[in-house]
């Protein structure tokens, strides 16, 4: 699907999700401008279906991203009425932080997946974020043919997704939109933790400059990245970077391995997503 329609079409699935909740066509107008106005702070977070990948088992995975308005201010909902996936018993894998706008790729791409089973394959899933007092919500399934991702490949641009495993669990490893998840581990506040990432090709092979990201996800305090973008060189295969937790709690950090550069996030290939979570003490 050509990225331009893609970014539309999901636009309007919010959209239209809005309508049906507020039935107000000026919130719908004022959406509308919000969308089309960056500013550098009071602007809302827009929840985005990205599409539906197929499981071998019958089951699907809905992969969910955002867009927040604001080009200088990140802003905190934690899991709870006011960022929920219904029905209920899929909640809990939605992002709490959302970074302010990237300089180069503008929106923050399948930041998080929804494994539905293989009896419920076909069942819609509802992502909702209320800041503000106003609802945002973006419905997810798997009905729409052309909403399919291919997530683990291109090769007519020659990108594949990328084999990802954290340092310190051998043997624990995941590739694909999906992705991994490993943890807990150990931090305290104020201390820097340094985590790694290995990073290959689906044979093991190393990759031509991939580029890993490091984000925080869930978490009660602010995060610090000694570097949240990670160019790996011609032939090297590890991510490292250092983590600091300005409160006490537990966290989940967000990386993804992309191979081709940020390109690959319009194409909604290739990359892998990875969740670490760390148990912090004060």
């Amino acid at each position: 699907m050509h990225p331009g329609k893609y970014w539309s079409a999901a636009l309007a699935l919010s959209l239209c999700a809005l309508a049906a909740q507020t039935g107000d066509a000026q919130s719908i107008a004022g959406m509308e401008w919000k969308i089309q106005n960056l500013r550098p702070t009071g602007q809302p977070v827009v929840p985005i279906f990205e599409g539906w990948l197929a499981r071998e088992d019958g089951g699907r995975d809905l992969c969910f991203g955002y867009f927040n308005l604001n080009l200088e201010e990140d802003i905190e909902i934690p899991i709870g009425p006011d960022n929920n996936i219904e029905p209920a018993s899929l909640n809990g894998r939605q992002p709490t932080h959302f970074d302010e706008v990237p300089d180069s790729h503008r929106r923050y791409y399948c930041t998080f997946t929804v494994a539905l089973p293989p009896e419920a394959a076909d069942d819609s899933v509802v992502w909702t974020l209320r800041q503000d007092g106003v609802t945002y919500s973006v419905p997810g399934d798997a009905s729409v043919a052309e909403y399919r991702l291919e997530g683990l490949a291109q090769p007519s641009r020659g990108v594949v997704a990328p084999v990802l495993r954290f340092e310190g669990f051998s043997g624990k490893e995941g590739r694909g939109l999906a992705g991994l998840t490993a943890g807990p581990v150990n931090a305290r506040v104020g201390v820097p933790l340094v985590v790694a990432a290995e990073v290959t090709g689906p044979d093991e092979s190393t990759l031509s400059n991939p580029l890993v990201l490091w984000k925080k996800h869930q978490g009660p305090g602010a995060v610090s990245f000694s570097a949240e973008d990670v160019r790996l060189d011609e032939g090297e295969t590890k991510a490292t970077t250092q983590v600091t937790f300005a409160a006490p709690g537990t966290y989940t950090i967000r990386v993804q391995a992309v191979d081709g550069g940020r390109r690959s996030f319009g194409f909604a290939c290739c990359w892998t997503n990875g969740y670490l979570t760390v148990e912090v003490a004060p």
